[in-house]
C-alpha cells in the first residue's frame, strides 16, 4: 500500500472518532478503540516506513500462476432447437398458423449473405455462409423435419460499373443463390417464394455506414433522398464520387461496396404437428390357476447375417432453362452477287453456315460454305467456287446461363470480334481466250453485330465485315489448242507452249491483302439443349451419410460476372 495513502485513511478514521467524542455521541468502549487504534496505527506506520528502507533488498513475491479455464463447445447437434436456430437468425420458425411475412427491417439486420467476387455470379465455394449452409443449417433443416413456407431472396450489385451491368449481375447472383439452395431443401413455389433484385444496393450501403458510425453517413444519405425516389442511379454515383475530391467514394470503394456484391436470404420454417399418441385401453384376461408360462430360449442360427447393401447415391441434377445449342444462317449479300470484267452476269453465291453456343463465356464457334457453280459451255463462262471457312468469336456480351433466363431473348447479340481460317478451290473462265483454275488459303480477323428480330431471340440478323490475307496458286487456260491453233478437238488446254515434259501445275502465285467478306447474315436458332443437365455430383437420399465428399458448386465455377 503506498505510504501517503495509508496516512491518508488514518487521518480519516481519528477525524471521524474525535468528532464523535467530542459530540458526546461516544461511549467508553469507543474511547477506548480509538486509543487501541491510534496505537496500532502508530505502530504500523513506524513498520511501514522503516520497510521502504529494505524495500530494494526485498524477496520478490511469486505470483499465483494464471488458471486457464477452457469451456469445451457445444455440438451444434447436441443444441435443442430454439439453442440451435438461434445461432442462425435467417432461418425463422413459427408455428401453424402464425404469420410467415418478413419485412424489410428484419432481413436486412438477419439475412443470410453470400458475398460473390468482383464482376462474378458464381457461388464462391469458400465462401463462410455456403458452408454454414450446405454442412449444418441445410442437414439440420432436414432432420427436424421442418417445412419451408416462405423463402425471401435477394441478388444485389455494388454501385460502381454502368446500371445494365449490375442489372444483370443481381439476377445472376439471386438465381444462383436459388439453385444452390433448392439443391438441399425443398423450395416452395408461387407466393411463398419471394426473389428480388436490388440492381445497386444503396440501402443495404446506408444500413452499414450507420452500423460502423460512419461520419459520413448522413451526407451519403441526403444525396440518397434525393436521386434514389427517380432511381438516377448515374446522377447519384457522379455525386457520391464528387464528395471531397473523391476521397469518400475510394473509401467506400474498399470498406462497404465488396458486402454489396452479395444475395441476401431468410427462411421460414414451419414444425410439423405432433399428432397425439392414442394408446387403446387392454382388459386384462386372468390366467388359469394351474398354467405356468415357460419362456422358450433364443434360437440364434449358425450362419452370419448378410450386411446391408449400401444405399446408391441419386444422381444430381442440375435444371437448366431451354438453351439454343446450334443455329444455321445464310448470308443475304451474296445472293445478290455481280460478276464484271467479261462475265457480265448476275451469280447469286448459295452459301450455309452454323454457329455452335456454348452454356458460358464470350467464345462461340462456327464454320461456313459457299459454293457458286455456275457454267455457260456454250459462251465459256465458268463462275465455280468452293470456299470452306472456320471461325471463332468474342463476344463483349457473356452469354451464360444464369445471366440469360428462358424467354429473356438471344444468350450471345452484340458486338463480337472473330478470328477466322478458310481454303477454298476456284475455276473462273470469262471467254475462250481468259480461264483460270486454282487453290487458295488464307485467314484474317473480323468484326460484326448481331442484332435479334425475334422477342425469344431465335431469329437474328448479323452485320459482317473482315479481312486478311489470302495465298494461292492457279494455272491460266483457254479453249483449243495453244501449241497448234489449226487443231480444233474443242478442249481446253493450259496456256502453256513450252515442252511438255516441263510443264508443272500452279506455277502461278497471287497474294491478297485487305477485305475477305461483308455480309448481311440471317439467323435461325435449329438445336436446342435439353432443359436440364446432369451433374458429376450425387445427392444422397435424407437420412444417409455421405461415404465421399462431394461440391455441388461444380457447374458455377466456370465463368460469371460480378
Amino acid at each position: 500500500m503506498n505510504v501517503e495513502v495509508f496516512l491518508q485513511i488514518m487521518v480519516n478514521v481519528f477525524t471521524r472518532e474525535w468528532k464523535n467524542i467530542r459530540g458526546k455521541r461516544a461511549s467508553a468502549w469507543q474511547g477506548l478503540a480509538l486509543l487501541f487504534c491510534a496505537s496500532r496505527g502508530l505502530m504500523a506506520t513506524l513498520l511501514l516506513v522503516c520497510g521502504l528502507a529494505f524495500e530494494a533488498q526485498a524477496l520478490p513475491i511469486t505470483p499465483f500462476p494464471e488458471m486457464n479455464i477452457e469451456y469445451l463447445p457445444v455440438a451444434d447437434e447436441e443444441l435443442s432447437d430454439s439453442a440451435f436456430y438461434s445461432r442462425y437468425p435467417y432461418v425463422v420458425i413459427i408455428d401453424e398458423g402464425e404469420d410467415p411475412e418478413i419485412d424489410d427491417e428484419y432481413f436486412y439486420q438477419y439475412a443470410a449473405s453470400v458475398i460473390f467476387r468482383v464482376s462474378k455470379t458464381t457461388i464462391p465455394a469458400d465462401d463462410k455462409t455456403v458452408k454454414e449452409l450446405r454442412e449444418t443449417v441445410f442437414p439440420r433443416i432436414n432432420r427436424d423435419s421442418l417445412k419451408v413456407v416462405r423463402v425471401k431472396m435477394r441478388g444485389a450489385a455494388s454501385p460502381e460499373g454502368s446500371v445494365a451491368l449490375n442489372q444483370r449481375l443481381s439476377l445472376g447472383r439471386q438465381k444462383a443463390l436459388y439453385n444452390f439452395v433448392k439443391n438441399y431443401i425443398d423450395i416452395p413455389e408461387g407466393d411463398s417464394l419471394v426473389l428480388e433484385t436490388e440492381t445497386e444496393d444503396y440501402t443495404y450501403l446506408y444500413k452499414r455506414m450507420m452500423q460502423d458510425g460512419d461520419p459520413d453517413s448522413e451526407r451519403v444519405k441526403q444525396l440518397f433522398d434525393t436521386y434514389m425516389p427517380k432511381q438516377q442511379y448515374a446522377q447519384l454515383e457522379n455525386a457520391l464520387k464528387a464528395i471531397d475530391g473523391g476521397r469518400l467514394w475510394r473509401r467506400m470503394l474498399v470498406t462497404y461496396f465488396p458486402s454489396l456484391r452479395a444475395a441476401h436470404m431468410v427462411i421460414v420454417c414451419q414444425r410439423k404437428p405432433v399428432p397425439p399418441l392414442s394408446v387403446p385401453e387392454l382388459e386384462p384376461k386372468p390366467l388359469p390357476e394351474d398354467s405356468v408360462v415357460t419362456p422358450e430360449p433364443p434360437v440364434i442360427p449358425d450362419t452370419p447375417i448378410a450386411p446391408l447393401p449400401p444405399v446408391e447415391p441419386e444422381p444430381w441434377v442440375e435444371r437448366y432453362p431451354r438453351r439454343e445449342l446450334l443455329s444455321v444462317k445464310t448470308n443475304l449479300l451474296f445472293y445478290g452477287a455481280y460478276m464484271p470484267g467479261g462475265y457480265d452476269r448476275w451469280c447469286p453465291i448459295p452459301n450455309i453456315a452454323v454457329e455452335y453456343y456454348p452454356l458460358r463465356g464470350h467464345f462461340t464457334y462456327g464454320a461456313s460454305f459457299d459454293c457458286p457453280w455456275w457454267q455457260n459451255y456454250d459462251a465459256h463462262k465458268y463462275f465455280q467456287i468452293r470456299n470452306y471457312q472456320v471461325e471463332a468469336r468474342y463476344y463483349f456480351r457473356k452469354g451464360d446461363i444464369e445471366l440469360r433466363p428462358e424467354g429473356k431473348g438471344a444468350a450471345f447479340k452484340g458486338f463480337y470480334l472473330q478470328a477466322y481460317g478458310q481454303v477454298g478451290v476456284f475455276g473462273i473462265c470469262l471467254d475462250s481466250q481468259r480461264g483460270w483454275e486454282g487453290e487458295a488459303l488464307g485467314g484474317g480477323i473480323g468484326a460484326g453485330y448481331v442484332l435479334p428480330l425475334s422477342k425469344k431471340g431465335h431469329w437474328r440478323l448479323e452485320f459482317q465485315l473482315q479481312a486478311g490475307v489470302l495465298f494461292g496458286g492457279y494455272d491460266p487456260y483457254q479453249f483449243e489448242n495453244p501449241v497448234n491453233p489449226a487443231y480444233r478437238d474443242h478442249l481446253y488446254y493450259y496456256d502453256w507452249t513450252g515442252s511438255p515434259s516441263l510443264f508443272k501445275k500452279r506455277q502461278h502465285r497471287f497474294s491478297w491483302i485487305g477485305p475477305t467478306r461483308i455480309g448481311i447474315t440471317l439467323s435461325y436458332d435449329l438445336l436446342y439443349r435439353k432443359a436440364r443437365k446432369k451433374t458429376d455430383g450425387v445427392r444422397l437420399p435424407a437420412g444417409t451419410e455421405p461415404t465421399k465428399r462431394y461440391n455441388p458448386l461444380v457447374p458455377y465455377e466456370k465463368g460469371g460476372r460480378r
